[in-house]
């Protein structure tokens, strides 16, 4: 195998590589919102001489480069979570940007990036002749992962009947070959309290407030020294205060908890 050969293909390449991926990032594509996403990575994929082009009901795109009878999947899931706040960006996160060295836009990095390299990492595969009657390159645009992820595989290995012998997985990884992931877990953690008539709180017990001590100590979970073994790193964080903002599992930029402030005359706020 001729590494300086596939980094020559993929210089040559790489207009088109930008290219199509700021054609994707222009669209918006939500989870169950990602049609505009899939239909251009289809036309890509047909442009580029792919051997099957599918897209099954769950709405996954399936490109097969080569016809071998073992499967190799490369997935990047194609949807992205909302843009939140559109104050908060500094560029239009659709139009995106991009100058000597990056590219900016909604999905770049997760993981509309990934999809344009499995792409034309298959093309490369077909132009320097890498796929043998053994091997078939499967490039799968899966959608619905930043709500349920892991739903579209479980959909294309039971509905789809496609099973490969392994899959790469495309998300970022700063150019390495990583093998596995942190293990996730999502923990929901409930606190009652009694009700009562916001006149006289002193009658109930406020769950919220009851709450705010459980969440400092989460909090205390993000502060541990990078040094310190003996102790739960970070990656511990509040995913929800009333509902999601754009994802479940983003950090909410913002929150409205309602209060209930009862005033006479004379008694002003501050």
């Amino acid at each position: 195998m001729d590494f300086n050969l596939i980094k020559e293909r993929a210089e040559f390449y790489k207009p088109a590589m930008t290219k199509f991926l700021r054609a994707i990032v222009a669209n918006p594509g939500e989870s169950c919102g990602e049609e505009a996403h899939v239909r251009t990575i289809e036309a890509e994929m047909k442009a580029l001489g792919f051997d099957k082009v599918e897209i099954d009901p769950q709405g996954n795109i399936l490109g097969y480069m080569g016809t071998g009878e073992k499967i190799i999947g490369f997935d990047a899931h194609i949807d992205t979570v909302g843009i939140g706040n559109i104050d908060n960006w500094t560029f239009d996160p659709y139009a995106g940007y991009e100058n000597d060295e990056e590219i900016g836009g909604r999905g770049v990095t997760d993981q509309l990036g990934g999809i344009v390299s499995a792409v034309y990492g298959a093309k490369i595969m077909k132009d320097l002749g890498m796929l043998s009657d053994k091997y078939t390159a499967l490039v799968t645009g899966t959608v619905q992962e930043e709500d349920c992820d892991g739903n579209c595989w479980l959909y294309i290995i039971e509905q789809d009947k496609v099973v490969p012998e392994f899959v790469v997985s495309t998300e970022p990884t700063d150019g390495g070959i990583y093998r596995g992931q942190r293990g996730r877990m999502e923990i929901r953690v409930e606190v009652q309290g009694v009700s009562c008539h916001g006149s006289a709180p002193e009658r109930g017990d406020n769950a919220i407030y009851k709450m705010a001590e459980i969440l400092m100590d989460i909090k205390a979970l993000n502060e541990n020294d990078a040094a310190d073994d003996k102790e739960i790193k970070g990656l511990v964080k509040m995913l929800d205060f009333t509902k999601p903002l754009c994802s479940s599992r983003l950090l909410r930029n913002f929150i409205r908890p309602p209060y209930d402030s009862r005033r006479t005359l004379g008694i002003l706020p501050g």
